[in-house]
């Protein structure tokens, strides 16, 4: 079976009454791949929990197959690619999700290094220190390679993707409307940039409109995509980028805020993730110091902001209590399950804060699986 045969499926996949994006995801994996599942007989649809029953007379519907021979036209008209699910190209932040959409519309490219990508999203709103704010992340993290995600919305979201892109980086839009529907209308410059510079994404079929449901379905799209998520400035409660901030944290990625001054209404919100438990990030810089082993980039990578990152009054509250139950002594050691159950942050975050330590020349890890501080540190 070709791809346009497999894409035929995933589009009629999605066309099914009561399927989303988790059930479709579940059939996939029972299944291990999209003919297999439209082959299957109604009694193996039973195995998978939470299938409806009468799936497979559902799946053969023709008013389905009719509907996705015509999308297929269509993105052929419009120069759009489709990349499903079961895809090689698909991304794999996405993968890790529960609900990651089951095909997506494409404009532009995706490369290997967009899974290196930290998402950026705003207020439409903003004054002049959101502007400035959204513009040195935006460029900031270009600089280190770190592709940029954001909706293309007005506002911050534009603002951050402009900057990437006028720094020499790269960047995604999720748009909530049809990938050849441009909105907002006035960022047909952006839209074309982006597209030669990185990728226009969306999961709504060619066409479709921005209707304001759609937008919240796209923002877990945008966290999806990326390891962390800024969020600059945000002045609503109900604001999309504080659904997307929810979205992150449900994913587990990490949610970066800008400060703001106290009683400013644009910072009203990103002030309150702070105290809520979001970093804090004034710059391009303190994301990449504290993402950069899980980002892929190298120490060398970082030049100088790697040597003052290695010094122990510039380590994170976390970071700085991992390391200050690793003992000083030549002899000394300890074994990770210490670490765990001493620092409280959890089996992942202790592993990943040894990582991080162990690429500032701060610890060295022993045989037997022991951590004791570099020698050349103290």
């Amino acid at each position: 079976m070709n791809e346009r045969e497999k894409n035929m499926l995933w589009l009629r996949l999605t066309r099914a009454k009561g399927m989303g994006p988790i059930s479709i995801r579940k059939l996939f994996l029972h299944f291990q791949g999209v003919e297999k599942i439209f082959a299957a007989k109604e009694s193996e649809f039973g195995k998978v929990e939470g299938i409806k029953s009468g799936i497979a007379r559902e799946l053969q519907e023709k008013e389905h197959r009719e509907w996705a021979e015509q999308e297929l036209e269509k993105t052929d008209r419009a120069g759009v690619t489709i990349i499903a699910m079961g895809d090689p190209s698909y991304p794999e932040n996405l993968l890790q999700i529960p609900d990651p959409p089951v095909v997506i519309y494409l404009k532009g490219g995706l490369k290997k290094e967009d899974q290196r990508a930290v998402a950026v999203v705003g207020s439409r709103n903003y004054n002049e220190y959101g502007e400035v704010m959204a513009r040195r992340i935006g460029a900031g993290l270009a600089k280190f390679g770190i592709t940029v995600v954001s909706g293309m919305a007005r506002g911050i979201d534009s603002l951050s993707q402009a900057a990437a892109l006028d720094g020499g980086g790269r960047t995604l839009a999720v748009l909530g409307s049809g990938v050849d529907v441009i909105y907002p209308a006035e960022e047909k410059d952006l839209y074309r940039r982006i597209i030669e510079r990185g990728a226009v994404l969306s999961e709504f079929p060619i066409g479709t409109g921005p209707a304001a449901e759609n937008f919240p379905q796209r923002n877990r799209i945008i966290s999806g995509l990326a390891t962390a998520l800024v969020v600059v400035q945000a002045n609503n409660p109900r604001s999309g980028a504080l659904i997307t901030a929810r979205f992150a944290l449900d994913q587990g990625r990490i949610v970066y805020a800008v400060p703001g001054n106290a009683g400013s209404p644009w910072s009203k919100e990103t002030n309150r993730l702070l105290k809520q438990g979001a970093v804090l990030a004034e710059d391009a810089e303190d994301i990449v110091l504290d993402l950069f082993p899980s980002l892929g980039i190298k120490p060398e990578q970082l030049g100088p902001l790697f040597e003052k990152a290695q010094k122990p009054g510039n380590l994170t509250i976390e970071q700085e209590r991992i390391y200050s139950l690793i003992p000083e002594s030549e002899e000394g050691s300890v074994e990770l399950d210490y670490l765990i159950r001493k620092s409280k942050v959890g089996a992942s975050q202790t592993q990943s804060f040894l990582t991080e330590l162990e690429l500032f020349g701060l610890i060295e890890k022993m045989p037997g699986g022991k951590w004791r501080k570099k020698l050349s540190s103290l």
